[in-house]
């Protein structure tokens, strides 16, 4: 028996509060997207323990040891029989939460594998160091959708005591969903990865999280404010105009504005374009350089893709047609011959 997990692909839209006066840090809105995906099969049936990628995704090989062995460790599992197969990855550090979803994939594979059904998704990615500033990638794993997420107790002796990214927080435990609603589904986007710099990552991203915060409290304020009164009524109503309004000044002030200033310039031109093109809503996830521009028809969207390729011409990268994946990971049991 095999175990097949298809990956959705995460968006984080914005943390909310890098202040923390409140007792809370971190929180945060995302969405998750049908593609790109990370493909992962595994089987607990091989003469001995094997990890297979395709070659493009060799740097992965080691993710896939390091998570599969805390599963391991925390159940009590030998490890002998089985064989992990990557068969699609997308980039890491490129804004879209690919360690995440693949740290979940392997850890969901092992123990359906092994029928162990005691701990929940929110349990395993705390043993896979999962989830410790924002808590989009596991819940939409679990169900796909927008996701809203509270972030962290704050202070001396708290889950954070200080401002840090969750590759830095693995002893946070997974932040804590506030809603989760379906993304509608006449939502077309057109995520872009143009090959630039990657996003900040490691030291350099702990470096901006103490260099940058705390954010001044009337900004993290008027962030949640326009989560509250515009993104999630637009959200609701299928107001992509409201929704937008909301998305567009969350760019502007806060922990997103720290993010995209210190992007490279074709990722602010992208920004500037989708802005003139009259697009009613468009964002940077995480620390980019991944951008989405999202219109209410394919039709839109596919002019939209054609203009944009053009526009990256000598710079290059991934432009993907998404739809929204408002159900998580798919999870296949298969017969070792198909």
């Amino acid at each position: 028996m095999r175990i097949r997990i298809t990956t959705p692909c995460r968006i984080h839209l914005s943390l909310i509060d890098e202040n923390g006066y409140t007792g809370r840090v971190d929180g945060g809105i995302g969405l998750m997207l049908n593609r790109p995906n990370v493909v992962f099969e595994a089987s607990n049936s091989a003469q001995e323990f094997k990890i297979e990628a395709h070659r493009y995704y060799r740097e992965s090989i080691e993710v896939i040891n390091e998570k599969a062995s805390k599963i391991f460790k925390a159940f009590n599992v030998n490890n002998k029989n089985f064989h992990f197969h990557l068969k699609r990855y997308y980039p890491s550090h490129v804004g879209l939460g690919s360690k995440t979803q693949l740290s979940l994939a392997i850890a969901t594979a092992i123990t359906k594998l092994k029928n162990l059904s005691d701990l929940s998704l929110r349990d395993l990615t705390k043993i896979v160091e999962r989830g410790g500033t924002s808590g989009i990638g596991w819940r939409g794993f679990e169900e796909g959708g927008f996701i809203l997420d509270a972030g962290h107790d704050f202070g001396k002796g708290k889950e954070k005591e200080t401002f840090l990214p969750s590759s830095a927080s693995i002893d946070a435990d997974p932040a804590i969903t506030l809603l989760r609603y379906p993304i509608p589904e006449n939502w077309s986007f057109l995520l872009v990865i143009p090959n630039v710099k990657k996003g900040a990552y490691g030291d350099e991203e702990i470096s901006i999280f103490q260099s940058h915060a705390p954010i001044p409290k009337e900004e993290v304020n008027e962030v949640s404010h326009q989560i509250l009164m515009k993104l999630i009524p637009g959200l609701i109503r299928n107001n992509l105009e409201c929704f937008g309004e909301g998305l567009k000044r969350i760019q502007n002030i806060g922990f997103k504005k720290v993010e995209i200033s210190l992007q490279h310039e074709i990722v602010k031109d992208l920004l500037k374009f989708f802005e003139n093109y009259g697009l009613k809503a468009y964002g940077m996830s995480s620390f980019g350089p991944s951008v989405i521009g999202i219109t209410e028809n394919e039709d839109t969207t596919a002019s939209l893709l054609k203009l944009v390729q053009k526009r990256l011409k000598n710079i290059g990268g991934h432009i993907y047609i998404c739809k929204p994946n408002n159900s998580g990971a798919k999870i296949e049991f298969l017969d070792d011959n198909e």
